[in-house]
This record gives C-alpha cells, structure tokens and sequence, in this order.
C-alpha cells in the first residue's frame, strides 16, 4: 500500500509522521518535497545520485520566424524578434512548440532540474532534491514518484496547490497531519477538501495532542473523518526530532496507525 502523509500547511510534523511510519514498519520512504527535502537527515548509509532532465525546446538555425511556436505556447515561453528564442524557465515541457513547427526548427533537448538521491540504510529513502531556479517542482516529483513500488510511504509538500496533488494522486491513502490549532484546522479543512475531489481514502493524525484547543477534533467528528492517531506534545519529542533521532519511545503508536490503515 502506498500510503502518502500530507498536511494543509508546513509545520505539523509530517516529516514527523512519515519518517517514523516508514522506519517502524520497515517501509521504503520516499520524500517528495522537493524544494526542501528533510527526511533524509533521519538516516544514514550508502548514498547513490542521479541528475534529472526534463525535455525544453532548442531553436535551430532554419528559423524563419514564423512565429507558430510563441502563438501555441501558453506560458509565454518563447518569444520571437528575428527568430525564436526560448525562456527554458518559464517552458512547461509540453512539446507543442515543436510538434507545430512548419520547419521543423525546434528540437527538444534534456534540460537538468536537479537530481535523485536514495540512500540504503534500515529502509530505503528516496528523495529529489529541485536546481536552485527551477519554476515548477512537479517534473522532478513525477520522476521520484516513477520509482515508488506498491509499498511505500510517500513525505508529500506542504499546502493543497500542484505539488501536493501530485504527490497524493496515486497514493492508496492519505494521512492528513494536523495540529490543534485554529490556522491548522482552516488548512486541513483545505486539504480535506483537495483530497475528497480525487476521491483518495484518508484520515487525521493529531500532531502536537494536548494543546488547548479541541477544533480539529471536533471537526472530524462533526464530518465522519476517521482520527487514526494522536502524537502527545511532549518535549521529549520536540528534542529528539531537533536531534535527528527517531521516536522510538512512541514506535507501538505508528505501528498501530500502520496497521489501521492496511
């Protein structure tokens, strides 16, 4: 099953959750957060890496001008003065440009975008790691995504926009993660909602149970969503995740959640 912990906003305890669902149940884990992956810094072992590409377009010199690319583009990725030339940033990657071409003049070239990292410790983890001005990180997601086999759990980004879709859509489950809150509850309910739209299975953790506000409980209950696990706020939680260690006072918890969800 491939189980994917996302959450409305950053600052639940996703990685949190992730991590040590994956660890204590002996699951590969693979950290789609690619802007700023931190799963990794949980474990050590043999580390392996390799660039990622996505295809842009490269104007040859038969050129006319014409002007059919820049008219097909709808992220104004190209423009045209004397010939066409091309913003690699903006450019999507959808190959319109050169399909249309009446000469032929565009050809689609490997640009790189960052690179794949697996490291084989207890579990494997594998994360993507975004090139510094890349636009969008939903290429090198897809890409991470292409090695996740049929068991896995899944760090997704943080927020409900494309990285984050991307990420849950071909997940099994998803685990939302929140924080009792009143700004956490507002963007789970977001989340719920995106998750809802792709008819995905999901449920609630409770990050941080204890604190002073009972609205995400209540929500839940109030719409039939399951709450399949409550982490305490405890300092020695706190402690441990700014160590980069493991919360293996609390493994009998995440493999509960585990196995409420399998």
């Amino acid at each position: 099953m491939r189980i994917a912990v996302a959450s409305g906003k950053g600052g639940t305890g996703k990685t949190t959750i992730a991590v040590n669902l994956a660890y204590f149940n002996s699951v590969d884990l693979f950290d789609l957060d690619v802007e700023e992956p931190n799963a990794h810094l949980f474990f050590r072992g043999e580390k392996t890496e390799k660039k990622a590409y996505r295809k842009i377009p490269r104007v040859k010199e038969n050129c006319n001008g014409c002007g059919v690319c820049k008219d097909v583009c709808n992220y104004s990725a190209i423009f045209v003065i004397d010939k066409a030339y091309v913003f690699p940033e903006l450019c999507h990657s959808c190959g319109a440009c050169s399909y249309f071409c009446p000469e032929n003049a565009i050809e689609e070239v490997d640009w790189e975008i960052g690179k794949i990292v697996t490291i084989y410790s207890d579990i494997k983890v594998v994360y993507g790691e975004l090139k510094i001005g890349e636009a969008s990180p939903v290429f090198l997601i897809k890409q991470v995504k292409n090695l996740i086999g049929d068991k896995a759990i899944i760090d997704c980004p943080p927020g409900n926009s494309c990285p984050m879709v991307e990420s849950v859509i071909d997940a099994d489950y998803v685990i939302l993660v929140a924080e009792p809150t009143p700004f956490s509850l507002h963007d789970l309910k977001l989340a719920v909602n995106v998750v809802s739209e792709l008819k995905k299975s999901f449920g609630v953790v409770i990050n941080k149970y204890g604190l002073p506000f009972d609205g995400v409980d209540r929500y839940c209950k109030e719409n039939g969503i399951d709450v399949i696990g409550r982490i305490p706020f405890k300092t020695e939680i706190a402690k441990s995740y700014s160590r980069g260690e493991l919360l293996h006072d609390f493994k009998d918890l995440f493999r509960e959640i585990y196995e409420v969800i399998s």
